[in-house]
């Protein structure tokens, strides 16, 4: 009795904090979407750059809750989207992100070489950066001059990435407990699993993260990523789109209508609902190319959608975009009867992609 019980408290537990990132993910979407589209219309270079980390923020808090529900989870999926990128450049966006954290006492010095763009889980990465430089930061609270370096290299086959401050430093007992689970030097205000996300992150791309570090002395993290033997990047190639109108289907309304923005600039005839009644009510006086449509929805579910349209719309394809759960792969999207699946929150990039995608 004893175990059944604590396996349903467990079930219970989960089921709260799958609604709780459904929730957040909506949130995180409409932040998402209002800072694309507010790009569209701004030229102001410093308000551009400020509306690009408020959308990369977002998008990382979303990778994080994904991360927190599986915290020790291996699955390619809850690191993100896998990319070419200079990593000199990934560094600099998190200093961006970082600066308000700086205190006018703290120096950076970025000692940036050369080096090569490599395929990596971007988010990823700029999560555990995230990690090391504000616990660099933290680790001058107490320093009149402090001082953070950030250098990158190529050493042989590998990139190394070290960050370094002069703060107070860790003991070889404390080092060696860093990476463990909820073990943390921050008391109250830590929580144990930065690090060791951090650590399961660069083990994920068959790198290592190693620490230097001297009570006293300050710190050095030191990130080691092997490069790839043909460093060549392949070419998107523009896929011609056939859909030319949509239904877009969301009860949030902030959302709904941003993402309907973005479709018209992009040249598709955009129908609006805010539930799935409202678009079957539309299906019947209306004609669609595309339908794309929210999961959680009151009444009527979005699968529950997708199966009304596929049963009495045959040539309408069907996308659904869901503020959690794992990704589909075919298998699962041909059980539900749909084309395509996104995960919120999703660039506006990406929601075109997949429109691409599936009416090409």
């Amino acid at each position: 009795m004893p175990k059944k019980r604590a396996y349903l408290q467990n079930k219970k537990l989960n089921h709260l904090a799958e609604g709780v990132v459904h929730n957040f993910n909506n949130l995180l979407s409409v932040i998402v979407s209002r800072a694309t589209l507010l790009k569209t219309k701004v030229e102001d270079s410093h308000i551009l750059s400020d509306l690009n980390i408020i959308q990369k923020a977002a998008q990382e808090a979303s990778h994080v809750l994904r991360r927190l529900q599986k915290p020790r989870s291996k699955k390619s999926h809850v690191f993100g989207k896998k990319e070419w990128i200079n990593l000199n450049e990934l560094l600099s966006e998190v200093i961006e992100m970082t600066d308000p954290h700086f205190k006018n006492a703290i120096r950076l010095s970025l000692q940036f070489g050369m080096i090569p763009k490599i395929f990596v889980w971007a988010t990823a990465l700029r999560e555990v950066f995230m990690n090391i430089i504000l616990n660099a930061v933290d680790a001058l609270s107490q320093n009149k001059e402090g001082v953070i370096i950030v250098q990158t290299e190529v050493q042989g086959k590998h990139l190394k990435i070290s960050i370094s401050d002069n703060g107070i430093g860790m003991s070889e007992a404390t080092v060696k407990q860093l990476f463990k689970p909820y073990f943390t030097t921050k008391g109250q205000r830590g929580t144990g699993l930065g690090l060791m996300a951090s650590y399961d992150i660069i083990q994920k791309h068959k790198g290592v993260l190693e620490v230097q570090s001297t009570p006293g002395m300050g710190a050095t993290f030191i990130i080691s990523l092997p490069l790839p033997k043909n460093c060549t990047q392949k070419k998107l190639q523009k896929i011609p789109v056939t859909a030319k109108r949509i239904m877009l289907v969301d009860d949030e309304k902030d959302y709904r209508e941003s993402t309907a923005e973005f479709l018209s600039l992009e040249g598709y005839e955009v129908e609006q609902a805010q539930d799935a009644q409202e678009a079957l009510q539309k299906l019947n006086h209306q004609k669609f190319d595309l339908i794309l449509s929210d999961v959680k929805m009151p009444k009527l579910s979005g699968c529950e959608l997708a199966q009304h349209v596929k049963s009495r719309h045959k040539g309408t394809k069907i996308i659904l975009i869901s503020g959690f759960g794992e990704p589909l792969n075919h298998t699962k999207m041909k059980a539900l009867n749909i084309d395509g699946w996104l995960q919120k929150p999703c660039l506006f990039e990406d929601i075109a992609e997949v429109i691409r995608k599936t009416c090409h």
